[in-house]
C-alpha cells in the first residue's frame, strides 16, 4: 500500500492510502514501527484511508503500547466509516482522534488568539496583513476576537497589536481577564503560601525571576539570558524592584530545562509552561488559558462548542484542548500539533486566514 511520510521538526505524520486490512496491515505495521524509531510524536492522517479492519486496529494498539507514555499519538481526518469502527471498538476512548471536517460548520461566536508566534510574527515583528484582514472580516460577522496571552496588558500596549480592536484580553495566561475596555472582570492569584516560596526564590537572586501583580511586574536582576530571551520574543526587560506584599498572578523565570524541572518538583500549587527555550511562566495550578476562557464564556453567556482558539506554544495547549475547535499554527511545537483539531500554515504563510477559510468563517 502507499504510505506517505512527512517530518516537521519532531513531528512525524503518516498518511496511508486505501484500506488497512488483512492484506495491507503488515506493511502498515512495519512503516509505523519504523516511524516510532524516528519520533515520539506521531500523527496518523486518515484523509486518504477508506476503511480499517480488525487487522489494522491491532496495529494501532501495538503502536500505542510500544510508545507508552514517552510521546504523543494522534489520529486525524478519519472518514465516517472509520469513525464508526473507532466508536464501536472504544478506540475513541483510547486514542486522541480528531476530525476537523466535522467541526467546519460550527456556530463560532468567539475566537481566542495567542499573540507571539500566532498573531505577531517573530520574523517580522508585525501582524501579517492577511491576518489583519481576516480578523476584520470575522468581526464584521459578529464574531468576537479575544487575546489569550502570557503577557500583561502593559506589555501588550508596546506591541503593534492593540489597533486590532479586541473584544477582551485574557492576560498572564488567563489569570487576569479584562473586558474590551481593559477593565478587570476576573482574576486568579497564586496561593499566598506558595507566593512565600516564590518570593524567597526572587530574593535569593540565584536565577533571574520576575514577579507580576495586577498593576506591575519587576525582576530581581538582569543578565545576558534575560536580554537574549526577551529580544527573541520582542519582549521588554522588566524594571528591577522589590516585593511589597501585593497579590501575585504570575512569575517568569529565565532558566534552562534542568532548573525548570527543579522548580516543577518544588512547587506544589503551581504549574509551569514554556514560551521560549530559556523562558517559563509560573501560574496557579487552577489557572491557565483554558480557565481564563471559561471565565470569559461565563461573562458573555457563550458555550464551549461556540469557541475557536489559535496558538503555537506549550502554554497554548490547555486552550486548544478546551476550545470547541483548536487550531495550531504551522510553526507550532510538535505537542500542540498533535493535540489540535486542525493544523494550519505558518504565521508568515497566511496561517490564520487559511484556517478561517477552511472552517468557512470567511471567504
Amino acid at each position: 500500500m502507499r504510505i506517505d511520510k512527512q517530518i516537521t521538526g519532531e513531528l512525524l505524520t503518516l498518511t496511508p492510502y486505501g484500506r488497512i486490512d488483512a492484506v495491507s496491515a503488515k506493511e502498515f505495521e512495519e512503516c509505523l514501527m519504523a516511524a516510532l524509531q524516528e519520533s515520539d510524536n506521531i500523527i496518523i492522517d486518515l484523509k486518504e484511508c477508506e476503511y480499517i479492519s480488525s487487522s489494522g486496529l491491532r496495529v494501532f494498539l501495538t503502536a500505542k503500547k510500544q510508545l507508552g507514555d514517552r510521546g504523543a499519538f494522534s489520529i486525524v481526518n478519519a472518514c465516517r466509516a472509520i469513525l464508526d469502527v473507532f466508536e464501536m471498538t472504544g478506540f475513541c476512548d483510547i486514542f486522541h482522534i480528531e476530525n476537523s471536517e466535522d467541526k467546519s460548520q460550527a456556530d463560532i461566536r468567539v475566537i481566542f488568539f495567542d499573540i507571539d508566534g500566532t498573531l505577531l510574527s517573530h520574523r517580522t515583528g508585525k501582524v501579517p496583513e492577511s491576518t489583519r484582514s481576516a480578523l476584520k472580516k470575522v468581526q464584521e460577522k459578529g464574531i468576537k476576537i479575544v487575546v489569550a496571552t502570557g503577557r500583561d496588558i502593559t506589555e501588550l500596549k508596546k506591541l503593534p497589536v492593540m489597533d486590532l480592536n479586541f473584544d477582551g484580553y485574557l492576560t498572564l495566561n488567563g489569570n487576569i481577564c479584562l473586558d474590551k475596555n481593559e477593565k478587570m472582570f476576573a482574576g486568579n492569584e497564586i496561593d499566598p503560601g506558595e507566593v512565600e516560596v516564590l518570593v524567597s526564590i526572587f530574593q535569593a537572586g540565584k536565577i533571574p525571576f520576575v514577579l507580576i501583580g495586577e498593576e506591575k511586574r519587576y525582576i530581581n536582576y538582569v543578565d545576558e539570558v534575560v536580554i537574549k530571551t526577551q529580544l527573541a520574543t520582542h519582549g521588554t526587560v522588566p524594571d528591577i524592584g522589590e516585593y511589597k506584599g501585593e497579590k501575585i498572578y504570575q512569575c517568569i523565570a529565565f532558566v534552562d530545562a534542568e532548573t525548570r524541572k527543579k522548580l516543577e518538583d518544588m512547587l506544589d500549587h503551581c504549574q509551569i509552561t514554556s514560551w521560549n527555550e530559556t523562558g517559563i511562566d509560573i501560574i496557579a495550578k487552577t489557572g491557565g488559558k483554558a480557565a481564563g476562557i471559561q471565565k470569559f464564556l461565563d461573562e458573555e453567556k457563550i458555550s464551549r462548542s461556540q469557541t475557536m482558539a489559535f496558538g503555537d506554544g506549550e502554554n497554548d495547549l490547555s486552550m486548544l484542548k478546551y476550545a470547541g475547535t483548536g487550531v495550531a499554527m504551522g510553526n507550532s511545537c510538535p505537542v500542540l500539533k498533535i493535540s489540535a483539531d486542525y493544523v494550519t500554515a505558518d504565521i508568515d504563510d497566511d496561517g490564520i486566514e487559511k484556517a478561517l477559510q477552511h472552517f468557512h468563517l470567511i471567504d
